[in-house]
């Protein structure tokens, strides 16, 4: 079996009010992650916004749209609203089929 490439790895960068993702957001590269849960930066507060910056995310699956779910309800749990921006077309696409524009934000589209 190939090393999977740079462009299948999933990395996750925190900063003030922001979670920044770059590559893929496919079973394959969620698989390996140990915390699933959403990383808080820094002095983020209870009742704050928290963007989650999409616009280096390569691909997107099922899993990722999963992936992401898991971090809407482990915000709402932190009483912080996500604000997803520049999602990919293909999470556009999930998000409406399977009725999340309510509840998923986004921005960017």
């Amino acid at each position: 079996m190939a090393e999977p490439g740079a462009d299948s790895l999933l990395r996750i960068r925190t900063e003030p009010g922001v979670v920044r993702l770059q590559g893929v957001l496919l079973c394959a590269a969620i698989e390996p992650i140990n915390n699933m849960h959403l990383p808080m930066p820094e002095g983020q507060t209870l009742g704050s916004r928290l963007e989650i910056a999409l616009g280096q995310i390569n691909a997107i699956d099922t899993a990722g749209l999963a992936f992401l779910l898991g971090w809407q309800v482990d915000a709402a749990a932190q009483s912080v609203t996500l604000r997803y921006t520049h999602p990919p077309k293909a999470m556009r696409a999930m998000v409406h089929v399977y009725g999340l524009d309510d509840w998923m934000v986004m921005d960017g589209v």
